[in-house]
C-alpha cells in the first residue's frame, strides 16, 4: 500500500551532495565567514520549480545573515539564527532552464563570503504522479519547508554512540542522541530503520526549538515493535520531523507538552487495543496546548478486522489551542480526526479523512476537561469523504464555525454527512471532490482533478504556509480544500 501511495508523489528528486569551497579567510583579525554547498550538486538537473538546497557555514565570532540569489534578482534573506558553525537547508526557487543560485552568508562585522551553482530545471510535468496499484514511487521531499538553524548533529544505523555526532561520524540511535540536544539544537536523523522507542525529555525554548528530523522525509523508520509509543514527547519547544513510525502498541507519536509540533510524519500499523487507553497516530494530548500537527500522513490505525472502536483514531488533538492541517487520515478504527478531553479553541483546516470505520471528523470534549469545552474551533476547508459519519460534534460544545468544507458519501444518506449539536455550517460542499483517482485502500493518487469542485474554494483564515507537499499555498484565485494546493 505504501509504495502505491507514493505513485501520487513521483517526480520528486533527492539532491547528491557536493563541496564548493568558499573564498579564503581574510588576513585581518577579523576573519570573513566561510561557506560551501552541500546539495546540490553544481550543473544539478532537477525536476520541478525548485530544489532543497544545503549549505555549511561557520566564522570565528557568528554567522549573522545567510541570503539567496537566484538569476540576478534581489538578494532575498533566509532565516537562521547567529551561529559560529552548522548546516543550513532552504529551498531555491527555479525557472525553465539554467539557473545560477548565489548563497551569501553575513557576519557582524559586515563581511561576507559567497557561493555560487548553476541548475538545470525542468519545470514541465512537476509534482505528483497519478494513481494506480502499480509500480515504485518516490517519497516525498520537504518541498518550501525550511527547518531551523542551529549547532547540527547525525544519526545512522551504521554510527555509533562513542562518536560525536559529526556527519561523519554519527551517533548510531535516537534515544542517545535526543539525550544530547540543547535548546537550538538540530538532530538529523539518517536514512534507515531504528528499532527502538524514543522519548524526547530535553526542551527548547520559544527563540531556540530543538529539531529532530529525518534527514530525507519518511527515510528513518522508528519501529517500535512491542512499545507504548514510537516517539514520545515530554518536553516543549521540540518539533518532530518527517519520520516513518510503526508498530507502537498504542500511539505513534504523542506530545504530552505545550508548544510542540508534529510535522510531515508517516505513521502506520499502530497495533492499539480497544480498552480505556484506546490509542492513535498522532496525539496532542490534554496538556500539549498550542501544538501543531501538520501535514502528517496516518492509516491502519488499530486492527480494523475487529470493527470500530470509538477510542481509536488517526489525528487526535486533545489540548487547548491545537492546529490541525493539511494531513491525511484513513483507516482508523474510529474518526480519522478526533477531538476530547480538554480542547478548546482548535484550528482544523485543509484535511483530509476518508474510509475510517467510525466517522470522519468530529469536535468534542470530555474526561479531564481542565474546565474547557468544546467552543471557538474554526474548522474550515477540508474533505471528509466515504467515512460512517461525516464532521460531528459531540458531547460538551459550544459554538463552533464550520466553513467551507466538503463532506460527501458519508454514511447512507444525506444527514449522516453533518450531524452538528450547537454549531451550523456555511459554505459546504457535498458533492464528489473529483480526485484523480479516489481509493479507499490507500492506493489512490487524491489530488483535486483540474475539474473538481475543491478547487479555489477555500477561505484564508486559517490558512497553513504550504501544503501537504511542502509547496505553496493560494496558486490560483482562492485556497484549494484539502491538503493539495494544485494548478
Amino acid at each position: 500500500m505504501r509504495q502505491s501511495f507514493f505513485l501520487l508523489l513521483a517526480g520528486l528528486i533527492t539532491a547528491c551532495a557536493t563541496d564548493q569551497s568558499a573564498p579564503s579567510p581574510s588576513p585581518s583579525s577579523n576573519q570573513a565567514p566561510s561557506i560551501r554547498i552541500l546539495s546540490p550538486s553544481n550543473g544539478a538537473s532537477i525536476s520541478g520549480t525548485g530544489t532543497r538546497a544545503e549549505v555549511s557555514i561557520s566564522d570565528d565570532k557568528a554567522v549573522t545573515r545567510l541570503t539567496r540569489q537566484v538569476n540576478g534578482n534581489p538578494e532575498q534573506d533566509i532565516n537562521i539564527q547567529p551561529t559560529q558553525s552548522g548546516n543550513i537547508i532552504f529551498w531555491i526557487p527555479l525557472v525553465s532552464g539554467s539557473n545560477t543560485a548565489i548563497i551569501r552568508a553575513y557576519d557582524a562585522e559586515g563581511l561576507n563570503a559567497s557561493a555560487s551553482l548553476t541548475l538545470i530545471a525542468n519545470t514541465s510535468g512537476s509534482g505528483g504522479g497519478g494513481g494506480g496499484s502499480s509500480g515504485e514511487g518516490t517519497t516525498p521531499s520537504y518541498g518550501s519547508y525550511t527547518p531551523p538553524s542551529g549547532p547540527t548533529y547525525y544519526v545512522s544505523p551504521s554510527g555509533s554512540n562513542a562518536n560525536d555526532g559529526s556527519r561523519d561520524r554519527p551517533w548510531a540511535t535516537l534515544s542517545y542522541a535526543v539525550q544530547q540536544l540543547r535548546p537550538g539544537y538540530v538532530l538529523r536523523v539518517l536514512p534507515g530503520t531504528y528499532n527502538e522507542s524514543v522519548q524526547v525529555n530535553v526542551s527548547g525554548t520559544a527563540s531556540q526549538r530543538i529539531t529532530i528530523i529525518s534527514d530525507t522525509r519518511w527515510a528513518a523508520k522508528i519501529n517500535a515493535q512491542g512499545q507504548l509509543f514510537g516517539i514520545d514527547v515530554r518536553s516543549s519547544f521540540v518539533d518532530i520531523v518527517g519520520f516513518e513510525v510503526t508498530n507502537a502498541s498504542n500511539t505513534g507519536i504523542i506530545s504530552w507538552r505545550p508548544h510542540n509540533r508534529l510535522l510531515f510524519n508517516y505513521v502506520h500499523h499502530i497495533n492499539a487495543q480497544c480498552d480505556s487507553n484506546g490509542g492513535s497516530g498522532v496525539n496532542m494530548s490534554p496538556y500539549a496546548d498550542e501544538g501543531l500537527l501538520l501535514g502528517n500522513l496516518v492509516h491502519d490505525i488499530g486492527n480494523l478486522s475487529q470493527g470500530f472502536c470509538t477510542r481509536i483514531h488517526g489525528v487526535y488533538a486533545a489540548a487547548p489551542r491545537v492546529v490541525v492541517q493539511n494531513n491525511i487520515a484513513f483507516r482508523a478504527r474510529g474518526f480519522g480526526i478526533d477531538t476530547w478531553h480538554a480542547v478548546t479553541a482548535a484550528t482544523i483546516t485543509h484535511n483530509l479523512s476518508f474510509a475510517n470505520l467510525y466517522g470522519g471528523l468530529k469536535v468534542g470534549s470530555g474526561d479531564n476537561t481542565r474546565g474547557n469545552r468544546a467552543e471557538n474551533f474554526l474548522v474550515a476547508n477540508n474533505i471528509v469523504i466515504d467515512n460512517p459519519r461525516g464532521i460531528v460534534e459531540e458531547f460538551n460544545t459550544g459554538l463552533n464555525r464550520f466553513l467551507n468544507n466538503l463532506s460527501w458519501n458519508n454514511g447512507t444518506s444525506n444527514n449522516v454527512n453533518w450531524r452538528l449539536s450547537t454549531s451550523t455550517h456555511q459554505g459546504s460542499l457535498s458533492t464528489n471532490p473529483l480526485l484523480l483517482n479516489y481509493q479507499p485502500d490507500g492506493t489512490g493518487d487524491y489530488r483535486p482533478a483540474q475539474n473538481s469542485p475543491v478547487i479555489d474554494y477555500g477561505i484564508r483564515e486559517g490558512l497553513p504556509p504550504f501544503d501537504f507537499l511542502g509547496n505553496p499555498r493560494v496558486l490560483g484565485a482562492a485556497p484549494d480544500l484539502g491538503p493539495f494546493e494544485v494548478r
